[in-house]
């Protein structure tokens, strides 16, 4: 069963909020006007994807699981994940399984999140940033594989201590997510990554506009190879 990866580069325009439900978009009123543009910016994506993908004409309701991850009431409708970066939105949606998305600013980052990095990351993470040629791009770019693994259970950075990266061997290692697989790519200004259990076997990936809908960009799978350089596929041990 495949992934589906969608990223929006948004624009400061009027917001096309025709399939959302009037009490999703009264539930943002109180946030600042920066909160409230991405909140509804990530859930018209995920509209656009739930129409284009199962038919539904407006958003079904979502729910907060105790960990503050949010999902759809129904638990029979897919599991998504929701990132933001700059001005890029971004969902990841899986019919089976569930699912967590990152994206990262190259460059942008905080003293407190490198902090947190050096103070959780294996041996063999750091001896494989050390390889590469832009020691920073290389550290966003773990960061957001961490990232998106802990969305899937929700914990977060709480639950730094339970994943240690293997990149020269393309494995990882979950306690709380044991069967995780990821992949991950970056250029000059992003780097994302996109996490499911179990395995991550079809990337479908999308590029959202609102003049145009979504139009499919490619597909990544477990036995097709990337041309990137920046590329990385980690599977669970």
């Amino acid at each position: 069963m495949a992934c589906h990866f969608a990223r929006w580069s948004t624009t400061p325009t009027q917001l096309n909020t025709q399939r959302l439900s009037a009490e999703l978009i009264a539930s943002s009123v109180t946030f600042s006007a920066k909160r409230r543009q991405r909140f509804l910016q990530g859930r018209i994506l995920l509209a656009e994807m739930m129409f284009y993908l199962y038919g539904l004409a407006k958003l079904p309701p979502i729910a907060t699981t105790p960990t503050g991850r949010p999902c759809f009431a129904d638990h029979h409708l897919p599991d998504f994940s929701l990132a933001y970066a700059g001005n890029t939105v971004g969902v990841l949606l899986s019919n089976e399984g569930r699912v967590g998305l990152d994206i990262e600013v190259m460059r942008a980052r905080v003293a407190n999140q490198q902090k947190l990095q050096h103070q959780y990351q294996s041996a063999s993470e750091t001896a494989w940033i050390g390889m590469q040629d832009d020691r920073l791009e290389a550290e966003t770019q773990l960061w957001s594989i961490r990232q998106s693994v802990l969305k899937i259970s929700g914990l977060g950075n709480s639950g730094q201590a339970t994943l240690s990266l293997r990149p020269f061997s393309g494995q990882l290692r979950s306690s709380v997510t044991p069967k995780v697989q990821v992949v991950s790519d970056a250029d000059a200004y992003q780097s994302w990554a996109c996490a499911r259990e179990p395995q991550l076997e079809r990337l479908i990936c999308w590029h959202y506009e609102p003049q145009l809908g979504l139009e499919r960009k490619g597909e990544l799978s477990a036995r097709s190879s990337s041309d990137s350089l920046r590329f990385i596929r980690l599977s669970g041990v």
